[in-house]
């Protein structure tokens, strides 16, 4: 009998994955160290200007993102003011980035702010399923016309807009049709009360009171053209972060294909693998831009300080938003 607790997997394969991202890493700098001591040159002569645009259009970027959860949250009845919600989006951020398996915190985090603003279950689901959509489904449309700009294939990402589209097109028919939700909820119900030992026997009328509310949320044309509007804009800052970091250490933009190295190298980081996308982000912008005729050195150099502006820095504004949304009440 296999007594191994299966709630182990996931941080032992995370903790696998990362050691060899680390181990590749490793082998990576040694082969590329003469590249790797140029780039390192060219950021020591960062250009302060850029810089300081690109870490504020980065943060700008989550404000935005932030003003999507608002918009979407406001149609089930919740109200969140921008600041909070700003500061709830650093903080879930740094949780997803920075905790094995955060990814999955995170969306509970957020959940419960959307609780705490007056969203119902049901509500506080539909707005993390429908920014969910959002998100992702912008970018795939902001590589497709990337590559579409390149004038090349865009088969790297003909799957993830399909994907995209899919998802789309399932959630608004679910929205539409709830009640294919009544035995999915139900089952996740009773196991949820039954882990906390809680009565199971009225889990039918919870589930369904739960799926004719889902389903009865609308969030009508208008706000949702404000908030695929603000996704765009959302992502386009992180874009400005992107042609900016470029210029700080003395590259040229590749205008061209650029869009298509963001949206790429973006798609790769939201796949699951380690805690942030690091290293994956990071790689496959440095294939896109070197494939754009970006020299290697810059290319890296630019890597680094776009993760810095996007990511890293911003990882630490995260968790002092959350100990001072603690520090208030809000755990």
């Amino acid at each position: 009998m296999d007594n191994r607790d299966p709630r182990r997997s996931p941080g032992r394969f995370h903790l696998i994955v990362g050691v060899l991202a680390a181990a590749g890493l490793i082998w990576f700098v040694i082969a590329e160290w003469p590249e790797f001591r140029q780039a390192i040159a060219q950021i020591r002569s960062i250009d302060a200007a850029w810089l300081a645009l690109g870490l504020a259009t980065s943060i700008i970027s989550i404000v935005l993102f932030a003003g999507v959860r608002v918009v979407l949250l406001h149609a089930t009845g919740g109200r969140m003011g921008l600041g909070r919600a700003t500061s709830a989006s650093f903080a879930s951020g740094a949780v997803a980035a920075t905790i094995p398996g955060g990814g999955a915190v995170a969306t509970a985090y957020m959940v419960q702010r959307y609780r705490e603003a007056g969203a119902d279950a049901a509500g506080a689901t539909w707005v993390t399923v429908a920014s969910g959509i959002v998100a992702p489904s912008v970018l795939v449309f902001m590589t497709l016309t990337g590559f579409a700009i390149l004038g090349d294939g865009s088969s790297a990402v003909v799957g993830p807009g399909l994907f995209a589209v899919a998802l789309l097109v399932a959630f608004f028919w679910v929205t539409r049709n709830p009640r294919v939700l009544h035995r999915p909820t139900m089952a996740v119900i009773h196991v949820w009360r039954r882990m906390r030992r809680q009565p199971v026997d009225d889990t039918p009328s919870v589930a369904t009171e739960f799926v004719d509310r889902f389903g009865d949320i609308r969030a009508g044309v208008w706000r949702w053209s404000a908030a695929w509007s603000l996704q765009v804009l959302s992502w386009l800052g992180e874009f400005v972060t992107l042609v900016a970091s470029i210029l700080a250490v003395g590259g040229t933009v590749p205008w061209a294909a650029v869009l298509a190295a963001y949206g790429t190298s973006q798609l790769a980081g939201a796949i699951p693998l380690i805690p942030g996308g690091a290293g994956q982000v990071e790689a496959v912008l440095v294939i896109g831009l070197t494939a754009a005729g970006v020299d290697t050195p810059t290319a890296l150099a630019t890597a680094v300080v776009f993760r810095i502006c996007s990511h890293w820095l911003v990882v630490p504004i995260g968790w002092i938003c959350f100990a001072v949304l603690r520090r208030r009440g809000v755990q």
